[in-house]
């Protein structure tokens, strides 16, 4: 297999190592809530799917029975993985061992928004720079896009290099943080970065779910769509024309980490 889309649900990501969630929005809580009548789980995986280079989808969690639970909301056609492994870097790579591939594709079960021609734009980039580790997205100040609240953007990473953080990373901290564990070695890892389009380079965006408010205002993104073809650019015109909900973004983005 060429590129393998991993979804990660981990309610230990992007967390100090030891510290534990307290809000009801955990991904292993916010993966069976319903959209469009279906688990969120199944939308996002469906969603990816439509990305035309990606070759398969895997489901990484943690092996631990909160997660052994969502099983069941996992489409029949896609594998998931149930890693014993310490770390979500850890957990990361192990499914990538699982199920090998030349290359993964890293999604958060946090961006159910996640865009599949995004995504499709990492792989052809990838094919273009055969010697890079790992291809993200960037904002105009030079920020990581995947460090953003925007939550349509995914990462590119070559299986050797994920194995190499695996092995070689030694900070705790950057294996909770997993874009970190390539961003801040760049002596270690062959990176590429791709700006982000214009009309998304802004601060009042925030398509990431990870509170009720977020949840929320998702729900009433697709109840003006629908879900037949939900893209970002129409998306952005639903925000730019709710500037009640814009700003509450912006303040959500500016209070919240």
């Amino acid at each position: 297999m060429k590129h393998l889309a991993i979804v990660q649900i981990d309610d230990q990501l992007n967390l100090a190592p030891g510290e534990q969630r307290s809000d009801a929005l955990a991904p292993s809580k916010l993966a069976g809530r319903k959209l469009a009548a279906k688990p969120l789980i199944e939308w996002l995986v469906r969603r990816v799917s439509e990305a035309e280079l990606i070759d398969g989808i895997v489901v990484v969690m943690p092996d631990e029975p909160q997660y052994r639970e969502l099983a069941n909301l996992i489409p029949l056609d896609i594998p998931c993985h149930f890693s014993t492994k310490s770390t979500p870097l850890a957990r990361l790579a192990d499914a990538s061992a699982e199920y090998p591939s030349s290359s993964v594709v890293r999604v958060p079960l946090e961006t159910p928004f996640c865009d599949p021609v995004l995504i499709d734009r990492l792989l052809t980039t990838a094919q273009q720079h055969e010697k890079k580790d790992y291809i993200g997205y960037s904002m105009e100040d030079g920020s990581p896009a995947c460090r953003s609240n925007i939550g349509l953007f995914a990462e590119w990473i070559r299986s050797s290099a994920l194995a190499k953080a695996a092995r070689e990373v030694k900070s705790v901290a950057d294996s909770y943080h997993i874009n970190s564990s390539f961003l801040d070695y760049p002596e270690l890892f062959k990176q590429e970065t791709l700006p982000v389009p214009k009309s998304l380079d802004r601060n009042d965006l925030r398509f990431s779910v990870g509170n009720e408010d977020d949840w929320e205002e998702l729900l009433a993104i697709v109840d003006v769509l629908g879900t037949e073809t939900l893209e970002w650019q129409d998306m952005v015109r639903v925000i730019d024309g709710q500037p009640t909900m814009r700003d509450r973004m912006a303040q959500r983005n500016r209070v919240i980490a």
